[in-house]
């Protein structure tokens, strides 16, 4: 009967769980009021957890270009991002700030501190006269005509009421004219008008319309909380402006800005969320756009070490003094190896429009049920609108597409095309130049090594570096997966993308285009190669001579020339110029030891600001880890810095096996011990029967025996029990 009981309380408490975990943000349905809450499914993806062994085939480096490395030092074996707690990233601003949550304070209302005397000299002495009426014991209404004034005037006389006594105050019109109304905010008051009590914040006093604060989340794309955040404050997603997006698998913190929203509304919203937090809020003049960072900060364990401290010294100082191939990363093609977007980019540049749709909406092997049925309708049916019908959600790629084909047909494949956001479609074509980019550039590290050579390029002007350096790389990482929530809230509008992403579509802008020096042997001892850069293809950017060949001779296996023109500009390339060479700043480094596969190793600004104990060191620990901390520009990639200390691919395939392989070695440790526990258990049995022979024989005393035979009973048992 307890059983029965018990059982009834548990699923009773589980049934509880539930409840309240489905009323996690958003606005509730009580009695009255109109619900609010829309559903945000998760991709079935999202929801699916792979298992630690199976690794799946992914793009590995080799399939994009990197191939190659700086240093001379060994590499080593140890694995990225076991754990989302081992990858932090920190945002830093234009000012060379680095975005940390350290508060969740709400900052003060300006009005607050400001005095009657400062307020007085801003009305006129007539009004100011009505308002002393406030200051009675009990005071009556008072009605100010204020047809004639300003909005700002009218916003000090509601302030300067409300410091005079406990009232609330409202702008009324009666006829042709302006009347403010002023009425005891008792409650007890039944007798005056009824006026609503104006919580709302004068904007015009706190420095600007716009309330800055930083996110910090965990296991969420920036879209994904933007949307969520969205729903708690009934907002349109592209009301939420930012600098970039940031990694779901990852801690990352970044600066959002919202125009006229209250900071205590913000805070609420973020309470509802699971995995992220807001604070630091700040009131400024302008938006943030898409492009406003000059970086990103790292913070980052490598886990399982194995190596010497000595050679792990050895990589990382070859880091800092020779910095890494600025290669972009694995983040920029997808994860897809039999349709990467570079592919779906070269379709584009091709022209061949149907084919682009085609990969795009190819089958493919997917954990996500809904999308491979969707995809494979389509495939066998050509049919868009069957297809679309059996799409839950209506804002993904494939979504937009199909909705596309279903109205202009496929006729029409530029239109169907245009259906997909802009900077989706760019993210596209640019992962063919990063394609291009990446070959070349392993081709010349391969035939010249680390010298400066005839014919390489550099900025002919300081200054344009600094330009170009800027480029964006906030793509959605694939067409597939993190696209989904990334289709129509990149910034608030598409214009921001154009004048901040700093990529190539520069065509009417001259100025803004970098000039390069070729060099020549009388220029090779002025500079290294982190100064010299290798040009994206494109129509308008200068080739260095050695390289025009190269370039000509990869782009014709495509079907395509240096000069990426089309009759559709939405298509064409004009080029852009990247350096060969990064170097982090303010990079240090420590190891770590840890005693359990998953310990802590560094804080969360959650945490920090928590005042959670920072991990510590165990000298006696198993486990050996790398932790790093780094400064990127951000346009370059961290997996890309981690990967020339290695000297290993830094794809999830290999990055996975490595963690199986540690998994498995673990396990046969594990199992050893076991053995070796067991063997010593059998031994033990052994002596045991050879000492009662020996008692028999030698008729010893009993007592002392039974001592003896308990004390090796109790050995026994304790191999049992790590048994």
């Amino acid at each position: 009967m307890s059983t029965n009981t018990d059982g009834r309380s548990a699923e009773n408490s589980k049934n509880r769980y539930f409840r309240g975990s489905r009323r996690r943000g958003g606005y509730q349905n009580k009695p009255g009021r109109r619900s609010f809450k829309r559903t945000l499914d998760r991709s079935p993806r999202e929801n699916v957890k792979r298992s630690k062994l199976d690794i799946g085939s992914r793009l590995k480096e080799s399939d994009i270009g990197i191939t190659e490395y700086i240093g001379k030092h060994l590499g080593f074996s140890a694995i990225i991002k076991e754990r989302y707690n081992d990858f932090h990233v920190n945002e830093i601003d234009l000012d060379g700030q680095v975005a940390k949550l350290i508060h969740q304070d709400i900052p003060r209302n300006p009005s607050d501190d400001e005095s009657i005397e400062d307020l007085k000299v801003l009305v006129s002495p007539t009004i100011w006269d009505q308002l002393q009426a406030l200051g009675k014991e009990n005071p009556s209404s008072v009605e100010i005509d204020v047809t004639n004034i300003d909005k700002v005037e009218r916003r000090t006389i509601h302030t300067i009421a409300k410091k005079l006594a406990n009232v609330v105050s409202q702008t009324v019109d009666k006829g042709d004219k302006k009347f403010l109304t002023i009425v005891s905010n008792t409650k007890n008051d039944t007798n005056g008008p009824k006026i609503r009590k104006d919580k709302r914040i004068d904007w015009s006093r706190c420095g600007g319309d716009y309330c800055h604060f930083l996110l910090h989340k965990v296991n969420m794309d920036t879209i994904s909380v933007v949307n969520q955040l969205a729903v708690s404050l009934r907002l349109q997603p592209n009301n939420f402006c930012y600098a970039g997006t940031k990694d779901r698998r990852a801690w990352t913190t970044q600066w959002i800005s919202l125009r006229k929203v209250e900071p205590h509304n913000i805070l609420r919203a973020g309470k509802s969320i699971r995995g992220a937090y807001v604070g630091n809020f700040k009131y400024a003049k302008d938006s943030l756009k898409l492009g406003m960072l000059s970086g990103n900060q790292f913070r980052i364990a490598l886990r399982n070490a194995c190596e010497t401290d000595e050679k792990i010294e050895q990589a990382m100082k070859s880091l800092q003094n020779n910095g890494f191939i600025n290669y972009y990363g694995l983040q920029r093609f997808g994860s897809v190896p039999t349709i990467p977007t570079h592919e779906i980019g070269k379709c584009l540049l091709q022209g061949k429009w149907h084919e682009a749709i085609e990969l795009i909406l190819k089958p493919r092997p997917e954990k996500d049920n809904e999308l491979a049925e969707v995809r494979r309708i389509y495939a066998e049916s050509k049919d868009a609108r069957a297809a679309y019908d059996k799409l839950k959600r209506i804002d993904t790629i494939e979504a937009r597409l199909l909705k596309g084909l279903q109205i202009l047909g496929d006729k029409n494949p530029l239109g169907v095309l245009d259906s997909i956001p802009r900077n989706i479609r760019l993210m596209y074509i640019h992962a063919y130049q990063s394609f291009v980019w990446n070959h070349i550039v392993s081709k010349r590290i391969k035939q010249f090594g680390t010298e400066v050579v005839v014919g390489d390029l550099i900025y002919d002007k300081q200054n344009c570096k600094e330009t170009i350096n800027s480029e964006s790389t906030d793509y959605p990482l694939n067409d597939n997966e993190d696209i989904k929530d990334k289709t129509d809230i990149i910034c608030v509008e598409e214009k921001d993308i154009e004048s901040t992403s700093n990529e190539m579509n520069k065509e009417n802008s001259e100025q803004d285009f970098p000039t390069v020096k070729i060099l020549t042997e009388e220029d090779l001892s002025n500079y290294t190669l982190a100064d010299v850069v290798m040009p994206q293809p494109g129509w308008k950017v200068t080739y260095p001579p050695y390289a025009k060949a190269w370039y000509d001779e990869f782009l014709a296996k495509d079907g395509l020339t240096t000069d990426l023109r089309q009759n559709n500009k939405k298509y064409s390339l004009s080029g852009a110029y990247r350096n060969i060479l990064e170097i982090p700043t303010n990079l240090s480094w420590k190891i770590m030891h840890y005693e359990n596969k998953h310990d802590d190793l560094i804080l969360s600004d959650i945490d920090e600001m928590r005042k959670h104990t920072s991990p510590q060191d165990k000298p006696n620990g198993k486990n050996k880890a790398l932790i790093i901390e780094m400064c990127l520009k951000s346009s370059s990639y961290a997996t890309m810095a981690l990967r020339e200390i290695l000297k290993n691919d830094t794809s999830a395939e290999t990055q996975a096996a490595l963690s199986a392989a540690h998994d498995v070695d673990n396990i046969k440790s594990n199992v050893t011990t076991i053995d070796e526990c067991s063997s010593k258990d059998l031994e033990i049995e052994k002596d045991t029967e050879k000492k009662f022979d020996k008692c028999q024989e030698e008729d010893v005393d009993v007592k002392t025996n039974e001592t003896k035979i308990n004390d090796i009973e109790n050995i026994s048992e304790t191999c049992q029990i790590i048994k």
